[in-house]
């Protein structure tokens, strides 16, 4: 499963936003992206990866940092 596939289906799925706008160097401000959201991305990027993210790992900027998150975190648990 990759990664950066499955988190801009989540995004543009959720929020309607143009898939060309979802670039791992895209921040989630750009893409109009508030706290809130970003919160619905991790929940949802947790069902579909299998992952569980500590409250205090959610200090992300860009499409990228999420992916690195998701990524570190699959590794530590485990997941595929």
């Amino acid at each position: 499963m990759d990664t950066f596939e499955t988190l801009r289906s989540i995004i543009t799925d959720k929020f309607d936003i143009d898939a060309t706008k979802v670039t791992l160097d895209a921040t989630l401000e750009t893409l109009e992206l508030d706290s809130l959201d970003t919160f619905d991305i991790i929940f949802e990027a947790e069902e579909k990866f299998g992952i569980k993210v500590p409250n205090d790992q959610v200090e992300i900027k860009t499409v990228q940092d999420v992916v690195n998150l998701i990524d570190r975190l699959r590794g530590e648990q485990g997941k595929k």
